[in-house]
């Protein structure tokens, strides 16, 4: 822990909850549940039989004061020396010397407080097998992550989603959206949100089939029905939305439907009125979406690899956005979508870690940079575009293209409070020039003191907080280990 002096800082613990009422108790506040001895010594697997020890803090009453706000709102701007008053999960205020007797002080000099990090396209389970996409014919991702997803069972989704979501909390990430493309059961489904509920992060949990499973055979929709009709028991208090990771309508290995099937479950998820998710990392899905009629606002895109204007023009009319995650679309070879055509057409675009099996890590940083070092370079102009405006691509369009921009996504009083203080006394770094081409070109997941999702500190001074993280490492390595020994 940091020695930065703050000695009015109150942690607090919550009870415990059931889950969907049944005997398995668990917290709802707590931070990624932890093996017990015995799990770690039998290697015994079960989605829900994890007992946490540690809970987050709660929501608080914090100040924030003389910082360099970035606010990512038109309105409000930046604010050099400014303060930001925090209540039970809400921004009260925002500005220059704001008096909130009784609040928690938090020192803002040298820091660049700014809206979190929104990734909105992230296959997390896949993280267990971090960068194990090999370097050779057979061994690339989609081999590895079917040969080893059929393998999985619960446990191993709750490893693999809680060691990401404790890596996107310290990277500065406060909204993430898992696209769970590995549903084999609803025990493995619910694994997942135990591990997102744990997190304290906000999230939309987009339900899919089973990895490799074949496009003729319909989705397993009474595993969906049955998260959709008892959501109340799963959202964590609203932090967790839900939506469908749909295959589509052919042509993305490994996870495409067949056309009609594709359609039926379209059809489907729309009647629950959820958000749905497609790929399109291959020509001519856009096209068939066109053809059929079915984009619309509820749908968002990921890579867009070639897509031609008149595919994007159809998806801006209808409301549709994309999610580009550039380091596993470089790093698979898929190559580099067209950027300088999303932008011309105002698309409403989210960035995206997508899977650390090829990413490697969370850098929602370094997402943002290479995203901007691209379309200057597709443009073949260093002025193509801002760092201002990626800096709205990884916060208020991350969240619009996910529908929770009148929430989070940006600083203004009334939203939650999901906000970040990123230190710049540290040799990246330094000191501030311009606060956006900082976080954009500069930062790094270490210069984020601290984080903030709904109100409750989940990182400060540096280190998350109720977070033993040797032993999530160590459950996670026992996991992987016992999986390569099934495989």
């Amino acid at each position: 822990m940091s020695k930065r002096k703050n000695t009015d800082r109150k942690l607090s613990k919550n009870g415990r909850r059931s889950f969907l009422g049944k005997s398995i108790a668990f917290s709802a506040f707590s931070m990624f549940g932890i093996h017990s001895n015995v799990m770690a010594q039998t290697g015994t697997k079960s989605a829900l039989s994890h007992s946490p020890s540690q809970t987050l803090p709660e929501k608080g009453n914090y100040l924030i004061r003389k910082a360099y706000i970035v606010s990512v709102d038109p309105d409000i701007g930046n604010i050099e020396g400014g303060d930001i008053h925090i209540d039970n999960g809400v921004i009260v205020a925002i500005g220059k010397d704001i008096d909130a007797a009784g609040a928690t002080v938090l020192d803002g000099k040298d820091m660049i407080v700014s809206p979190g990090l929104i990734d909105t396209h992230w296959h997390m389970w896949t993280t267990l097998l971090r960068s194990m996409a090999g370097d050779e014919e057979g061994k690339g991702y989609f081999d590895i992550t079917s040969k080893y997803g059929k393998l999985f069972e619960p446990d191993d989704m709750y490893q693999g989603t809680r060691l990401s979501a404790m890596e996107a909390i310290y990277s500065g990430i406060t909204t993430v959206h898992d696209w769970s493309h590995n549903i084999r059961s609803l025990a493995h489904a619910e694994a997942d949100l135990r591990a997102l509920n744990e997190s304290g992060l906000r999230a939309r949990y987009s339900c899919g089939t089973a990895t490799g499973q074949d496009g003729d055979v319909p989705m397993d929709f009474g595993i969906l029905k049955e998260l959709h009709d008892n959501w109340g028991s799963y959202d964590n208090n609203q932090l967790l939305t839900l939506g469908l990771a749909w295959r589509g309508v052919g042509g993305h290995p490994g996870i495409d439907s067949k056309l009609e099937v594709g359609k039926q479950e379209l059809e489907k998820a729309r009647n629950m009125e959820l958000p749905v998710t497609i790929h399109a990392s291959a020509s001519g899905i856009i096209e068939q979406l066109m053809k059929h009629e079915l984009l619309r606002k509820d749908m968002q895109i990921v890579h867009g690899m070639d897509a031609t204007t008149d595919e994007i023009e159809a998806m801006v009319k209808a409301g549709s956005s994309i999610s580009i995650s550039p380091y596993s679309e470089l790093r698979i070879g898929y190559g580099i979508p067209p950027i300088d055509k999303f932008l011309k057409a105002g698309t409403t675009i989210g960035l995206s870690i997508d899977t650390t099996t090829l990413s490697g890590n969370a850098d929602m940083f370094a997402v943002m940079k290479i995203f901007l070092n691209l379309a200057n370079a597709l443009e073949r102009d260093e002025f193509a575009l801002t760092a201002k405006k990626v800096l709205e691509m990884g916060t208020l369009s991350g969240a619009k293209s996910l529908g929770i921009d009148d929430i989070t996504g940006s600083l203004k009083p009334g939203k939650r409070a999901d906000l970040i203080m990123v230190n710049v006394k540290s040799p990246n770094m330094g000191y501030i020039t311009s606060p956006e081409s900082l976080l954009v070109q500069a930062a790094q997941p270490g210069n984020v003191d601290t984080v903030f999702v709904d109100g409750r500190m989940l990182k400060y001074q540096g280190e998350l907080q109720a977070v033993a993280a040797d032993e999530i490492y160590e459950a996670a390595a026992i996991a992987l280990n016992e999986l390569k020994k099934r495989s």
